[in-house]
């Protein structure tokens, strides 16, 4: 099966893994300096899932710095735009909020892309994580 075959309209593979990621909106004059702390539910190069404890309108821009394990004492910084928001989970209070990248250094990017690439293809169970992928979407 090809790439694009099982990716549907997405570019990159979305891996599903928490991580933590430092945001605020872009024209928030209050927090300068400040920023909130949220973990991932997923990622990919192209953007993120984020559990936040505001729920933000679509076509708010954020400004994120994201720790991945690769990097422990650097983080990637990119600059994001809410897609799409959904209701609270009612027993931790935190929107689920996805955000795509529209502004990343491109060495940033490439190393994300790099380390989800090697996340997808580590055995797990006798199989990747691409090829259960590839097999759920047969």
């Amino acid at each position: 099966m090809k790439r694009e075959d099982h990716l549907g309209r997405r570019k990159f593979y979305r891996l599903k893994a928490t991580y933590l990621v430092n945001y605020r909106p872009k024209d928030d004059k209050s927090s300068i300096g400040n920023y909130n702390y949220a973990l991932t539910k997923d990622i990919s190069a192209g953007g993120l899932l984020v559990m936040s404890e505001k729920n933000f309108p679509k076509g708010t821009e954020m400004e994120m710095n994201i720790s991945l394990p690769m990097y422990p004492d650097k983080r990637l910084k990119a600059l994001g735009e809410v897609t799409s928001n959904f209701p609270a989970d009612v027993k931790k209070l935190l929107y689920p909020t996805r955000i795509r990248f529209i502004e990343f250094n491109e060495a940033a990017f490439n190393k994300l892309k790099d380390f989800i690439e090697n996340e997808m293809n580590k055995q797990k169970g006798g199989r990747t994580l691409k090829q259960k992928i590839d097999r759920r979407k047969e």
